[in-house]
């Protein structure tokens, strides 16, 4: 039985644990090797154990770390992984034929690959495939003139237009409804009031008021229905949330824009302050730690190594380093799933190749050489790279992301919002039909007849005190001199009024009565002097 160690390398090998624990193994490499096998006529026979390890380095005293480590102790026979073949590595194994060249690319997640260092130590096959190291970087779509949609994906914006023409129609609905009822309500009760409430309601600009608030600028409905009011509140708690979602991420995407450009090679990492990655054990290390490179030299300080590809492209993702270096094509596969938020540099780092691994002295490395080429020659190797490397791609050809942008998956809930307040505005704007349709006129006519038993029981208590009123002016004098009035005010002025003028009568009766008798006297001494 053949034994193949393996580990997690997306897309080349998946390992998922099953629900009893074991593990299950996919990918480009996983298919390709029973089609090695089988094309080689080498029995198909063979168990896959799992090591969280990466291509491994040699230690202080001749030994290997990682998958060269399981290969030159003779604890495997073929490592399913994608090994960057070098120099020293060739020296202690043996390899298939290269599977993918290239080099390392600057990206926010790495891989090993082929570089001039790894092949002393083991046996290995052609390369299957040629790369470099890959840089990986947190990016954006290029900016373009449509950069202003970018926060929001064209999902969310064709529902917050739908929400926006619903809107509007159920307000315009809702306020004629309510409007017209009331107005048919005052009309049975008095016509007067029916002009009145005519000329100070208000028909509402409902399109200009609801885009208004979508932008936070619009004001209070004019509408006198509550169930208006309360969907125009709603419509406005939405506009905010959605208004300020825009802002954030509006602002998010220009300064990602701008870091993508800042970063896409060796030579731009070198020129700014921030800190990267390589994976730990791997040649993409060695590279930076041996290398003649003078951006690699100056990148030395600041190079971070991880255990775990999957810690790295989230702290890529968080900001907490630039970039992450790593094979060209586990780069290149990153930023083809989700969330897209990932771009591979367009340096490619190195030189190298993708190799199998095979221990040393292995008897079947002709025989899966010659399979290879079979492989490749009849189309078979090139299908399963579509199937892995393009078929699967979650992001478009473009590369644009998604991680700046509110998707439905986290917009629909802030949609409920103007949903539910349009349900709740439906229904009190029905009861305000039912209650001008059917009670209104009612309720009109029992606070009429309240109000009109209240004048009346207020009238019976002013007649009640009048009694009281006039014994109590016996007691200080003649009725007609103290008499409390228990009338109205208008009537005590009229009372005043009248007393006024009989006064000012008398007064200008004595007035004539007494210059008339002046006048006699006068004469009458006159007289006397004349017979005198």
């Amino acid at each position: 039985m053949l034994r193949v160690v393996a580990s997690h390398q997306p897309p080349l090998v998946f390992v998922n644990e099953a629900a009893d624990g074991s593990k299950n193994f996919t990918g480009f490499l996983v298919d390709l090797l029973p089609m090695l096998l089988e094309t080689a006529g080498l029995p198909r026979n063979y168990s896959i154990r799992y090591i969280p390890a990466a291509g491994g380095r040699q230690l202080e005293n001749g030994s290997w770390t990682g998958m060269m480590g399981e290969l030159t102790s003779g604890r495997a026979d073929l490592a399913l992984y994608p090994m960057t073949l070098t120099a020293q590595r060739a020296k202690y194994i043996q390899h298939t034929q290269p599977f993918q060249d290239g080099g390392y690319g600057l990206l926010v997640k790495t891989q090993a690959v082929n570089t001039a260092q790894r092949a002393i130590y083991i046996q290995h096959t052609q390369p299957f495939q040629d790369g470099g190291y890959g840089l990986l970087v947190k990016t954006q779509a290029v900016n373009t003139g449509y950069s202003f949609l970018l926060p929001f994906t064209w999902q969310v914006w064709l529902l917050f237009l739908m929400a926006m023409l619903a809107v509007v129609l159920l307000l315009t609905a809702m306020d004629l409804a309510t409007r017209k009822a009331r107005h048919a309500a005052l009309e049975k009760v008095d016509s007067r009031k029916v002009q009145r409430s005519r000329k100070r309601d208000k028909l509402m600009g409902h399109a200009i008021e609801t885009i208004m608030m979508a932008v936070n600028s619009g004001a209070a409905p004019a509408s006198r229905s509550l169930g208006v009011k309360l969907l125009f509140i709603a419509w406005a708690i939405f506009s905010v949330i959605m208004l300020a979602a825009y802002t954030a991420n509006l602002t998010a995407n220009l300064t990602v824009n701008q870091l993508a450009v800042q970063i896409g090679s060796l030579a731009d990492l070198a020129q700014s302050s921030a800190y990267f990655g390589v994976p730990a054990d791997s040649s993409v290390s060695s590279y930076f730690t041996s290398s003649l490179d003078k951006a690699a030299l100056l990148l030395r300080p600041r190079m971070i190594e991880y255990k775990d590809t999957d810690d790295a492209v989230a702290d890529v993702r968080r900001g907490k380093i630039a970039a992450f270096v790593t094979d060209h094509i586990n780069a290149l596969y990153f930023t083809q799933v989700k969330p897209c938020d990932l771009a591979l540099g367009s340096e490619v780092v190195g030189s190298g190749s993708l190799v199998l691994a095979l221990k040393p002295n292995s008897t079947i490395r002709g025989k899966l050489d010659d399979a290879m080429l079979k492989l490749a020659e009849s189309g078979q190797v090139p299908d399963l790279r579509r199937k892995w490397f393009q078929d699967n791609s979650e992001c478009d050809s473009e590369a644009t992301t998604e991680g700046g942008r509110l998707s439905m998956a986290q917009a629909w809930s802030v949609f409920v919002i103007p949903a539910v307040g349009a349900a709740a505005g439906i229904l009190i704007a029905a009861a305000e039909v039912f209650y001008y349709n059917k009670m209104f006129v009612g309720v009109q006519s029992l606070r009429h007849d309240l109000s009109a038993m209240g004048a009346r029981v207020v009238l019976s208590r002013r007649l009640h005190r009048q009694p009281r009123s006039i014994s109590k002016s016996l007691r200080f004098g003649s009725a007609t001199d103290h008499t409390f009035d228990v009338e109205s005010p208008v009537q005590d002025a009229d009372d005043a009024n009248s007393q006024k003028s009989a006064a000012d009568k008398a007064a200008q009766r004595d007035g004539s009565g007494s210059g008339s008798s002046s006048a006699k006297q006068q004469q009458q001494q006159q007289q006397r002097q004349g017979s005198e």
